[in-house]
C-alpha cells in the first residue's frame, strides 16, 4: 500500500510517510516536530520529504501537518490567525513562556504587532484563555452542529476521540467538524473510581497547555496525546487520559507477565542500607556459585591472612561479636585469632587502633556501602559472619565484596564477542572513573573492559543489576527488563525518572508498555535525608499529584524542569529536592568512599589542624585557587553548575576546627608531604 501523500503550503514537494530506516539515517538531526516541537514517539506516524535530492529536513507530526491555514481564536477574537513558519525568538501570546519557533499562527494585521501563538497553544485549552461562547455544543461554539445517521464508515476521524467508525453523529455542515453521538454526549464532569479514585475528572476539548509543555502521555495507555483529541483530566493531580481510554477497565494489563515470579526477585527503589544484601550478594552467588568464608585451604592462605588481587597488603577475616553487643551503634569488632588480652591492651593505647573500628565508619572498599552485622535467619540463607580486613591500613571489604569474580564473560550490560570485563580498582584520590550506567564517580572497585580500545566501565553496584527488576513507580505491569541501547535512535524513549532521552548503555523497559528507566534513575536510593532536614524524604514519583503549582528544591533553589521528574519529597512540609542534590547517596558522588581518615598537609594549613576528605559544606570557593568548589551559589550562574555539573569538584579538604577548605585538586597536589594519620 502507497504511503499517503500531502502538499505543505511551505515546501513545494508533497510530504509523505517516512519509513522506519529514513527516519534512523536520512533525518538524523531533527528528533522533533516543527510543528508543535514534541519528541516524536516510536509509534508516531511522521512525515516528511521523501525526494532523494531535496534538502528539506524538517519533519511533522500528521496531526500538525493537516492543521488548517487559518483559524479564529477566542484570545484574538478582533482577526483571523494565518499558519506560519516562524523562525524568530518571540514570545507566545498564550504561555507567556517560550519562544516561538516552528509552524505557528500569527495575526497578518500590522495593527496587532506580531500577535503570535504555538502551534500547541492554538489548539490546547489554557487555563488564562477567556471563557468560549457556547453556542449548540461548547467544543464548536463557531457553528450548529447537525444530528446525522451514518450507515457507513466515516472517511475521516471524529474530533472528540480520533476514531473511524460507523454511527450516528453531529456534524458541522460549514467546516467539516464531526463527532460522535456517544462522543457528543460526555458529561463535563465524571468520576472514574477505576482509574482516578480522588476526585472527578474533567471534560477538556482539547488537549490543555499543560501537559503539552511538559509532554504528558495517557495516563492508562502511556501514549501520545493528540492536540486536537478530547481529554478527561484532574487539575489538582495533572492526571490526564485519552476519552476512551477513561471508560476502559484494562482487565488483562498483566497478560504479559512473566510466567516464573522466582525471576523477578529484587523490587526498586532500594535503601542504601539494604543495597548490598539486595544486589551485591545475590550477584557474587549468581557469579560465583557460592560465598566463601576464608579457611586455611583457600583463597591463598598465608599465615592466616588471604591475598585480594586489587590491594597490595595481605587481608584478615574479622568476625563479628556476640549479637548482645552488637546492638551498640558504637560496637566494636574483632579477629578471630586474638586473645582477649591483647585486645585489651590496644585499647588502653593512644594510637590509631585499626582493629577497633566504630561500626559507622567500617565502609567497604569496593561497593563504598556501610558493612553491616546481618542478622541471622533461621535458614542461614545471606548470613555472613565477617568482614576482610587489612591490618596495615584502613582497607576493608564485605565477604561477597571479597569473593567478586576477577573476571566475567559476556556480562548483560557488555555482551559483547571477545569483549572481557575485569576487576579492578582506584586511587582514593585520584583516577576516578566514571560508571557507564549510572555516570556516576567512583573511586572503589569496578569492572573494566579489556579490549583493543573499548572504554566501557561499569562500578560494581551496577555490575550486580539483575536482568528483570520490579519497580514501585510502576505498578500497572509486574516487571522491566534489562535492555541494551546498542544502537542510536533518532527517536529515544524518554526515562520515566529524569525525562532525559535514553542515551545510555542500558535501560529497565516494560514490555507491555512504553514505560523505561536509565540506569541512573534505577540506582536512587529509595529515601535520603538532607543535613538541612530531620526526617528522611522518600524518592517520589507523583508528587504533582494533588498538588498544582511548580516545585522548587530546597537545596539548590532552581526550579524542577518537569513536575513529573522524580524527587525527593515530603508532602507534610512540601520541601522538594533534585536526587543530584544529594551528591552522596543519589549524585555524582554516589559511589565515592571519603571514609574517615584525616590529613595533616602543613604545607597549606595549621599543622595542629586536621582535614578531612569530604563534600564541601563550609565554602563555595577554594582557599588556595580561589576557584569554584561547591555549586551553591548566584541563581543565575547555578543554572549553568546544574548543566556542567560534572566540571567541577564538589569534594575537597575541609578543615575540622575552622573554615578552611581546599579543592581536591589542590589538596591532591600537596598530599605528598603531608602526613596521613
Amino acid at each position: 500500500m502507497e504511503d499517503e501523500s500531502f502538499l505543505n503550503i511551505y515546501h513545494e514537494h508533497p510530504l509523505s510517510l517516512i519509513s522506519n530506516s529514513a527516519q534512523n539515517h536520512d533525518h538524523m538531526y531533527y528528533p522533533r516536530c516543527f510543528g508543535c516541537w514534541r519528541n516524536f514517539l516510536p509509534e508516531d506516524a511522521i512525515y516528511g520529504c521523501n525526494r532523494h535530492l531535496c534538502r528539506f529536513e524538517l519533519l511533522l507530526h500528521k496531526e500538525c501537518m493537516e492543521m488548517p491555514r487559518e483559524i479564529m481564536h477566542p484570545v484574538h477574537p478582533s482577526h483571523s490567525l494565518t499558519l506560519y513558519l516562524s523562525f524568530m525568538h518571540i514570545k507566545c501570546a498564550i504561555c507567556k513562556r517560550n519562544s516561538v519557533w516552528g509552524l505557528s499562527y500569527k495575526c497578518s494585521q500590522g495593527s496587532c504587532d506580531g500577535f503570535e501563538i504555538h502551534l500547541g497553544c492554538a489548539v490546547g485549552l489554557n487555563d488564562k484563555d477567556p471563557a468560549q461562547p457556547v453556542l449548540n455544543h461548547p467544543s464548536h461554539p463557531q457553528h450548529e452542529l447537525r444530528f446525522s445517521k451514518k450507515t457507513r464508515w466515516c472517511p475521516f476521524p471524529c474530533d472528540a476521540c480520533g476514531a473511524t467508525e460507523k454511527g450516528d453523529s453531529y456534524t458541522c455542515n460549514i467546516c467539516d467538524y464531526w463527532i460522535h453521538e456517544s462522543c457528543a454526549l460526555l458529561p463535563a464532569s465524571k468520576e472514574f473510581p477505576h482509574h482516578h479514585p480522588a476526585h472527578p475528572l474533567s471534560l477538556a476539548f482539547g488537549v490543555p497547555t499543560v501537559y503539552i509543555e511538559y509532554e504528558f502521555e495517557c495516563a492508562v495507555c502511556n501514549k501520545t496525546l493528540l492536540l486536537r483529541r478530547w481529554v478527561y483530566h484532574c487539575n489538582l493531580c495533572s492526571y490526564v487520559v485519552h476519552i476512551n481510554c477513561a471508560n476502559s477497565m484494562f482487565d488483562d494489563e498483566n497478560a504479559n507477565a512473566i510466567d516464573d515470579e522466582k525471576e523477578v526477585s529484587t523490587i526498586f527503589p532500594i535503601t542504601v542500607e539494604d543495597m548490598y544484601e539486595e544486589m551485591i550478594v545475590p550477584f557474587v552467588k549468581r557469579e560465583s556459585g557460592q560465598i566463601l568464608v576464608p579457611s586455611d585451604h583457600n583463597n591463598h592462605n598465608i599465615g592466616g591472612k588471604y591475598k585480594f588481587s586489587n590491594h597490595p597488603h595481605l587481608l584478615t577475616f574479622v568476625t563479628f561479636l556476640s549479637s548482645s553487643s552488637s546492638s551498640s551503634s558504637h560496637h566494636h569488632y574483632k579477629k578471630e585469632d586474638e586473645e582477649e588480652e591483647e585486645e585489651e591492651e590496644e585499647e588502653e593505647d593512644d594510637d590509631e587502633d585499626f582493629d577497633s573500628i566504630p561500626s559507622s565508619e567500617l565502609i567497604c572498599d569496593g561497593c563504598t556501602l556501610a558493612i553491616h552485622e546481618k542478622k541471622q535467619t533461621d535458614d542461614g540463607d545471606g548470613y555472613e559472619s565477617g568482614y576482610m580486613s587489612c591490618d596495615e591500613c584502613k582497607y576493608f571489604l564485605h565477604l561477597s565484596c571479597f569473593n567478586l569474580p576477577l573476571e566475567i564473560l559476556n556480562h548483560p550490560t557488555h555482551p559483547l564477542n571477545d569483549h572481557k570485563l575485569m576487576l579492578r580498582n582506584v586511587g582514593k584520590l585520584t583516577d576516578w572513573i566514571s560508571c557507564r550506567i549510572c555516570r556516576a564517580y567512583t573511586n572503589g572497585l569496578y569492572y573494566a573492559c579489556t579490549y583493543k580500545d573499548c572504554r566501557f566501565q561499569i562500578d560494581i553496584k551496577c555490575a550486580s543489576q539483575p536482568n528483570t527488576i520490579k519497580h514501585a513507580a510502576h505498578p500497572r505491569h509486574n516487571h522491566l527488563k534489562l535492555q541494551l541501547v546498542t544502537t542510536v535512535n533518532i527517536w529515544p524513549t524518554l526515562c520515566a525518572g529524569c525525562f532525559e532521552p535514553g542515551w545510555d548503555a542500558v535501560k529497565y523497559k516494560c514490555s507491555s508498555c512504553r514505560f523505561s528507566l536509565c540506569g541512573r534513575c534505577v540506582m536512587l536510593p529509595a529515601r535520603n535525608k538532607h543535613r538541612s532536614e530531620k526526617h528522611l524524604l522518600s524518592l517520589t514519583y507523583d508528587a504533582y499529584v494533588n498538588r498544582p503549582g511548580e516545585f522548587y528544591c530546597s537545596s539548590c533553589e532552581y526550579q524542577m524542569i518537569n513536575p513529573r521528574i522524580w524527587m525527593y519529597h515530603c508532602r507534610d512540609c512540601d520541601q522538594s529536592f533534585h536526587p543530584k542534590c544529594f551528591p552522596a547517596t543519589s549524585g555524582q558522588y554516589r559511589n565515592i568512599k571519603f571514609g574517615t581518615q584525616q590529613y595533616v598537609i602543613s604545607s597549606i594549613h595549621d599543622p595542629r589542624h586536621r582535614l578531612s576528605f569530604q563534600i564541601i559544606t563550609k565554602k563555595k570557593r577554594c582557599d588556595l585557587c580561589h576557584g569554584v568548589c561547591y555549586a551553591n551559589f548566584d541563581r543565575y550562574n547555578r543554572r549553568i553548575i546544574h548543566f556542567l555539573h560534572g566540571l567541577f569538584d564538589g569534594v575537597g579538604f575541609q578543615c575540622e576546627s575552622c573554615f578552611f577548605v581546599a579543592c581536591k585538586p589542590c589538596g591532591v597536589k600537596h598530599i605528598e608531604d603531608a602526613r596521613a594519620i
